[in-house]
């Protein structure tokens, strides 16, 4: 049975019926999310409750393949709302360090990348790997003093075609990621990042709301080529959806049923994973989408699209789509921001939107979920909604994230640090009427080697 309370004070969910096979359906009356809440939630600077939080994790900082060259340029980085700079050393190594020079608060971005560091263009001051001060040309006998100038220094691995970062206390860093697609060849995978212009859990409840599949996406599913063609596409149409979310240890299960036939039921099943990661359920033989939503700053956040197979590598028909900004992926500007954005309104298609070409009146998948968010404003004011039934993955979602809070904080470790954690899978089949959920899901939501993806 599903439980409602701890940090669950924003939603008093006072009626809960049973429905087919262990699924209870929520009659919602409730309290409003405070503006308290909200502040908790969506404030990230370090030494907030959940900068705290997300800072325990690895969060993916930026592709491998934007720092390729040993010794070649750095890139700035705005993450969790720290400037870093982020640079691949002369011995391959990758380095994250605070972009200021702690002598005269120089930018880094201008350093030279020599010798497994970067000197300071301003006045020659070296910096190692590991943020520490190596060289100061203008202080005779600096290698005698007691203590040194140090700058921030963050852990980097590479993993999946990804740098990883993990900015918490290091007696408590976890091992690397290892979700799937940082288990599989460079062949099998395609990743973006793109710079989104609200708040972080603006992106993230968008990744695990349901709901919004078969209205703003509705036109899209048959004419996208990464999604059309697919008994799933033309099956997520249907608007008279069931839907639940089950906890897990790791997060969440998202789950919406339709009626396939008489007999059947089409299942999507989504994936939450602990702070900020999500599946969504896959569409045929095409990739399975992974996404992150990592805050840039409290006003901004990193969207990552992560397109796997698991058990082929990816034709360059897909590889050119994903290019080209098809399926959640976007076409961007050399700022990693979308071409179509809110001072253009999208290229929003007013005309289209009439000759129903689209919903929203634009087009390809990500870019209407990038609009419907941004729309929210930089912060969406929570305490201003009017929650229903089918919000259910989004009151569970923020009241892990306040349990998780409050287990960080207690100096605990949150959820989804581990392997067993992260190997998780979305899914989408059909399946008889009378196979209950817990046997339906039972093998198909783990990460099995050489076994694909579950999908119509």
């Amino acid at each position: 049975m599903l439980e409602y309370g701890g940090t669950d004070t924003f939603l008093k969910l006072k009626t809960l019926k049973l429905v087919n096979k262990g699924f209870y359906r929520v009659s919602a009356s409730y309290e409003l999310f405070t503006a308290e809440e909200n502040e908790t939630l969506t404030r990230t600077g370090p030494g907030t409750p959940m900068g705290n939080l997300l800072r325990r994790y690895w969060l993916p900082a930026v592709r491998c393949d934007e720092i390729p060259d040993p010794g070649g340029d750095q890139i700035r980085l705005k993450l969790m709302g720290e400037d870093l700079i982020v640079f691949r050393a002369s011995d391959g190594r990758v380095g994250i360090l605070d972009q200021f020079c702690p002598h005269r608060r120089s930018n880094l971005f201008f350093a030279r990348n020599e010798d497994c560091g970067l000197r300071c263009a301003y006045h020659g001051w070296k910096f190692d790997l590991g943020g520490n001060v190596v060289d100061i040309p203008s202080e005779f006998g600096f290698e005698q003093w007691e203590d040194k100038p140090s700058i921030k220094a963050y852990p980097a691995v590479e993993a999946g075609g990804i740098v990883w970062t993990y900015m918490g206390p290091l007696d408590k860093k976890p091992p690397p990621p290892e979700y799937e697609y940082c288990l599989v060849s460079d062949e099998h995978r395609f990743a973006t990042r793109r710079w989104e212009e609200c708040n972080w859990l603006q992106g993230l409840e968008g990744g695990i709301d349901p709901v919004h599949v078969p209205f703003l996406h509705k036109y899209e599913l048959t004419s996208d080529p990464l999604h059309r063609g697919t008994t799933g596409a033309d099956l997520t149409s249907a608007t008279d959806i069931f839907y639940d979310s089950i906890d897990q240890p790791y997060g969440t299960n998202v789950i919406a049923r339709r009626e396939a036939d008489d007999d059947s039921y089409y299942w999507r099943i989504g994936q939450w994973v602990l702070p900020c990661f999500t599946i969504a359920p896959p569409y045929g033989d095409f990739a399975m989408g992974s996404n992150a939503w990592v805050p840039r700053d409290d006003g901004s956040f990193w969207r990552w699209i992560i397109s796997c197979h698991p058990t082929r590598p990816l034709s360059n028909t897909e590889r050119s789509a994903m290019e080209e900004g098809k399926g959640t992926h976007v076409k961007l500007d050399s700022d990693l921001r979308a071409l179509a954005n809110r001072d253009n309104d999208y290229f929003i298609d007013r005309e289209g939107q009439r000759a129903e070409k689209t919903f929203n009146g634009v087009y390809t998948v990500g870019l209407q979920d990038k609009a419907m968010q941004e729309s929210q404003g930089e912060i969406h004011q929570r305490q201003l909604e009017y929650l229903v039934n089918s919000d259910k993955s989004i009151i569970m979602m923020r009241r892990r994230l306040l349990d998780a809070i409050a287990i960080n904080e207690r100096g605990e470790d949150p959820p989804g640090l581990t392997a067993e954690d992260q190997r998780i899978r979305a899914a989408s089949l059909v399946e008889t009427k009378d196979v209950p959920y817990e046997e339906l899901s039972k093998d198909i939501l783990r990460t099995r080697e050489g076994v694909s993806v579950t999908s119509i």
